[in-house]
C-alpha cells in the first residue's frame, strides 16, 4: 500500500469514527468532518492522534 492508499483509508476510518459518535450522540465530532476530507496526510495524522486512533 502507498502513501497516497494509506492516507485515504486513515481518512476513511476518521470519517466512520466521527459518524459513529455522532450518531451516539456526540454530534459535535461532525465539526471535524470538512478538516479529515480536506486534510492532507499530515493532518489526518494529528486528528487520528486526537482521537486515539493512531
Amino acid at each position: 500500500m502507498d502513501f497516497e492508499q494509506s492516507a485515504e483509508s486513515l481518512r476513511k476510518a476518521l470519517l466512520e469514527e466521527i459518524y459513529a459518535g455522532a450518531a451516539s450522540g456526540l454530534g459535535a465530532m461532525l465539526l471535524d468532518e470538512e478538516e479529515i476530507r480536506r486534510g492532507g496526510p499530515e493532518e489526518l495524522e494529528q486528528i487520528a492522534r486526537q482521537y486515539g486512533i493512531k
